[in-house]
């Protein structure tokens, strides 16, 4: 069919749906700048250590074939990552994480507007409002409390792109798209597995709610979720394969599991490690998430559902390691699962707000909107206090006054000294950082380039909660450490023990009593001479330290803050 061919109805129904879908982009787009602007971002830290080996493919390098955390990571279960695997090499990897971090903002955002439409917020004013309180929102910043998940972060992790995934999945079951929903958490399984296993709860909660008020009839649901599931099932295939094949995996546990978890990480995982503050904040954001999706009177958002599906997963979380200690139960990190809460608490809030800052009411306009912005835009401690806000502000209009007119700004310009200074310390934090890291490349672009390829190196190990576990190190040692997991990556050389590869129990268990035995004997050593003496009788050739320490022996090399020491007796480099 020609131009000229095209009915004008159909014409001007192109003419809309591009606009639209423009001005969706430059929304979300907008959203993902201006979130990692307040947040920062820097490659190369935290759960990093696990994704640089698998870009850089060491596991398939000689040198690495005995060293079983490397090799673990050939079953780490995640497609997104095995996608990349041996994808990516030298300097680059900053920029592909930092493009991957925009990418999983957009995805976020793009999230949070499906669900926004669903509450009522359809104007490019009110989603873009909705958009600028929800970078604001303290409910989604760093880490939810009481489990840990990451949220919007200053770091790339598939676990955060599983965010945006999760949010689309249940918007589409609230809109009755099954089949779509369905195949949305299959791609959830793809990039981090146990956070589909979570999302299925709210998505059975979205259901049941509308089969309740009679939406569905079983053969339209099976006909749908059959459908989906049949998608699902695909792209969860290459996941499941790359679990079933980790030979390490079936190795029988000969220690406690839980004991392990607090020794490692326990936040993901155990209730009574978590500070008490943090499940009452928790408790507080998910009240206000509740009262919020009430107050907006959409109940075909089904939004409440979804909160108590959410709150439901994380509630068995907390009983779980009561009831069994099996590993693979406990690996569904089900404390963490309350990202999905802070989410939906955070789209009810914001949508909440935009309802009011664009309302035609001039006390919801000039002193709800802005106390609500005040409350949930600056510290996360005040959530607790829109509890008895939100309630007032259902039985108590404020009659009219002039004051109002002073109130908005007196409100709101602590929100923008507030982010103001989150920006400036976000920037200055990433410096700092990057310039540790920096030390950290180019000690390993030099070991790659003048040691042997299968020398051993001895670095800081890194730190840990204290739990008694294992031996108190210095602090000097755990600051020395901050940016040395991007050491293997840039060396393509073995380090000895790194505290953060404990992790790689979870998925192989047959590396605990490695890691347990190094990390305790690693910890125990005090100073240079120690190390020196520790490295020599394991074959290690070098040891990373301080440079203020002084010893007569070896020739210290030098990068930035860290010396690199050769061990006596080592093969000079």
């Amino acid at each position: 069919m020609t131009a000229s061919a095209i009915p004008p109805s159909a014409a001007l129904l192109r003419a809309r749906r591009i606009p639209q879908w423009g001005v969706a982009c430059a929304i979300v787009s907008f959203g993902a700048f201006f979130s990692v602007a307040l947040s920062g971002h820097v490659g190369g830290q935290l759960n990093n250590i696990y994704h640089l080996p698998i870009l850089a493919g060491l596991y398939n390098e000689p040198q690495f074939a005995n060293d079983l955390f490397i090799q673990s990571l050939r079953y780490y279960s995640s497609g997104f990552w095995q996608l990349l695997s041996d994808r990516v090499h030298g300097q680059d990897v900053y920029a592909i994480l930092f493009i991957f971090q925009i990418l999983s903002r957009m995805l976020l955002f793009s999230g949070f507007l499906a669900w926004a439409s669903l509450l009522g917020i359809e104007s490019t004013k009110e989603q873009a409002t909705f958009t600028v309180l929800l970078a604001l929102s303290s409910t989604l910043r760093d880490f939810a409390d009481a489990g840990a998940g990451g949220l919007l972060i200053n770091t790339f992790t598939q676990s955060e792109l599983a965010n945006g995934t999760t949010l689309l999945a249940l918007a589409w079951a609230a809109r009755g798209r099954v089949a779509a929903a369905f195949a949305m958490n299959g791609v959830t399984f793809f990039i981090n597995a146990f956070i589909a296993v979570w999302t299925a709860v709210p998505l059975a909660f979205i259901l049941w709610s509308q089969w309740r008020r009679g939406k569905w009839t079983w053969s339209s649901l099976l006909l749908q979720g059959g459908a989906g599931l049949a998608i699902s099932a695909l792209l969860a295939a290459p996941v499941i394969r790359n679990i079933l094949a980790n030979p390490y995996a079936g190795t029988p546990l000969d220690f406690d599991y839980i004991a392990y978890l607090i020794s490692f990480f326990p936040d993901h995982f155990l209730i009574w490690t978590t500070v008490f503050r943090e499940v009452c904040l928790l408790a507080s954001i998910f009240c206000c998430g509740l009262i919020a999706a009430q107050m907006l009177r959409v109940p075909g958002s089904f939004l409440t559902a979804a909160l108590w599906g959410a709150a439901a997963v994380w509630i068995v979380g907390v009983f779980l390691p009561f009831a069994t200690h099996a590993r693979m139960l406990l690996n569904l990190h089900l404390l963490r699962s309350g990202t999905t809460v802070h989410l939906l608490a955070a789209a009810a809030i914001a949508g909440l707000s935009t309802r009011w800052i664009l309302s035609r009411n001039e006390t919801d306009r000039l002193v709800w909107a802005p106390l609500l912005i005040l409350l949930s835009c600056t510290a996360k401690i005040l959530m607790p206090v829109v509890i008895p806000i939100l309630l007032v502000r259902r039985t108590w209009p404020l009659s009219a006054g002039s004051w109002r007119t002073y109130a908005a700004p007196a409100l709101l310009v602590p929100v923008v000294l507030f982010n103001g200074m989150r920006i400036y310390h976000a920037l200055a934090s990433d410096r700092a950082y990057v310039d540790r890291r920096n030390d950290w490349q180019a000690l390993g672009e030099w070991a790659r380039v003048h040691t042997a390829s299968d020398a051993l190196f001895l670095v800081p190990p890194g730190i840990l909660r204290d739990t008694g576990m294992f031996p108190r190190t210095s602090a000097d040692q755990e600051q020395l450490f901050e940016g040395a997991i991007v050491f293997p990556y840039f060396s393509h050389r073995q380090t000895w023990v790194f505290s953060q590869a404990g992790a790689a129990v979870m998925w192989a268990p047959a590396y605990f009593r490695t890691w347990q035995a190094r990390m305790t004997e690693v910890r125990t050593l005090r100073n240079l001479p120690q190390r020196l003496s520790y490295a020599a009788d394991h074959g290690i050739a070098y040891v990373v330290d301080d440079c203020t320490q002084i010893d007569p022996h070896p020739q210290a090399t030098r990068f930035g803050r860290l010396c690199l020491f050769t061990v006596p007796g080592a093969p000079a480099p």
